[in-house]
């Protein structure tokens, strides 16, 4: 048995019966995936990396590990699916509600025909692999144009080996004892979020929606007229559509808070991050600015914010008590996770992806799509992806907190536009709603 890392044990204790954390990808092609096709390139590289043909061991005393599956089967983690016309955000929903099974390695990866539409994959995968950047970054990794590379690119962190990653001058120096004290009192002491956004108990069923693509060049020139990035634009645009989405609803417009994923793991120029697997992130609270009125005051307090939240420690310090929390004795690991989930009402991440179109099985990616998780008690979840020189948005809710996730899409969108973002607009995938995508699924 193979020790897990802090870090990753802290993913894999995270579970909660009703919400499990995973990371769920798309990648939507314009014709059919060939299965056969599929399962070579996952036969090829995705298990030639050890953890995919691993299970994770559960410890009462001590760390959890992984150790070989006896019973490996890849019919149990490839699976054909054959989906109506415009049930795709349905069947995307489904698997986010549904749960890995531990027996076996954490993933699972379906392949979709939508008939009268194209192909996709759709990938879930859990926390306690690696974070969103390995994991997204690993299944563009699959793509034709890094075949004839050393295959996998992807790699498991060895346990002990240190933490090389926070070696820059900036993170080492964060590390001096009082700065990482004062930081740590400041975590501690910030006030618990407001619950307009949260729910009394959590439904287990998890839905999801996605924006069309929308030029990158579109968004940077939008920010630039305002002095601010790509980022600023659209975590402003989100919250504005938060604040619009609470005034429906006649709720408090008070600023709420996203716990924003830090990435920790070298800027690669082709996928954004390395593929290499296992958590290297820390995090941070951004206080969404909904109670600003206007959308150029909301970017311009998401752009002073922003660069606060980067001079500082807190995603070092976050870091560090999340990995705590992975070795930790359950009533620890309980109260270290309530803790952060209560200083926050949803997750907010940004990846980028490849700066150019690939292909996979033989096919052009048309559009890449990813959620993350939104542990413990928490119920939103929001990410934005670029890729080929669009980006998108993602939005995966539990129903109890956000029944209509499109919804919520729709209002990032015209935000977006009001802060001066043109551009085509493709028409979004169709709402989902609770009868089920009646997905038939084939043996391979």
């Amino acid at each position: 048995m193979q020790r897990m890392t802090a870090g990753d044990a802290s993913w894999y204790r995270m579970d909660r019966p009703r919400n499990e954390a995973d990371v769920v990808a798309l990648l939507t092609f314009r014709g059919p995936v060939a299965l056969a096709r599929v399962r070579r390139l996952v036969e090829e590289r995705l298990l030639a990396v050890e953890r995919f043909r691993q299970r994770p061991v559960p410890r009462l005393l001590g760390a959890p590990g992984w150790e070989p599956d006896p019973g490996f089967s890849l019919r149990r983690h490839l699976v054909p699916v054959e989906l109506a016309r415009g049930t795709l955000p349905e069947f995307v929903g489904e698997v986010t509600s549904s749960r890995l099974d531990p027996a076996h390695p954490l993933w699972r990866v379906h392949v979709v025909r939508e008939r009268g539409r194209g192909g996709a994959i759709v990938a879930k995968l859990h926390h306690a692999l690696g974070d969103g950047f390995a994991l997204v970054a690993l299944l563009l990794a699959l793509s034709d144009e890094h075949a004839a590379e050393e295959a996998p690119r992807a790699h498991v962190e060895a346990v002990h080996r240190g933490r090389p990653w926070l070696g820059s001058a900036r993170l080492a120096a964060a590390r001096d004892a009082a700065a990482f004290a004062a930081t740590l009192a400041r975590l501690a002491a910030m006030s618990s979020d407001p619950k307009v956004l949260s729910a009394a108990e959590l439904s287990g069923v998890r839905r999801v929606a996605w924006s069309g693509g929308v030029p990158l060049g579109a968004v940077r020139e939008a920010g630039h007229r305002r002095g601010a990035t790509v980022n600023d634009v659209l975590v402003a645009a989100i919250a504005g559509a938060l604040r619009s989405l609470l005034a429906s609803r006649r709720a408090p417009l008070v600023p709420v808070r996203a716990l924003v994923p830090v990435n920790f793991r070298p800027a690669r120029p082709d996928l954004g991050a390395d593929a290499s697997l296992g958590n290297r992130f820390g995090v941070v609270f951004l206080d969404l600015p909904i109670d600003l009125g206007t959308p150029v005051a909301r970017l311009e307090a998401v752009h002073a914010r922003v660069a606060a939240l980067r001079a500082g420690a807190g995603a070092v310090v976050a870091h560090d008590v999340l990995a705590l929390a992975g070795y930790a004795p359950d009533a620890v690991q309980h109260a270290l996770t309530r803790f952060f989930a209560r200083k926050a009402s949803l997750v907010l991440t940004n990846l980028p992806g490849p700066r150019t179109r690939v292909h996979l099985a033989g096919l052009p990616l048309a559009s890449a799509m990813f959620w993350v998780p939104h542990p413990a008690s928490l119920g939103l979840g929001v990410s934005v992806l670029s890729y080929a020189g669009e980006v998108r948005v993602g939005v995966r809710s539990d129903a109890a907190v956000l029944a209509e996730p499109a919804d919520l899409v729709g209002r990032i969108e015209a935000e977006a536009a009001a802060l001066g973002v043109r551009g085509p607009r493709p028409p979004r995938p169709p709402r989902p709603t609770a009868s089920g995508a009646r997905a038939r699924a084939r043996a391979p």
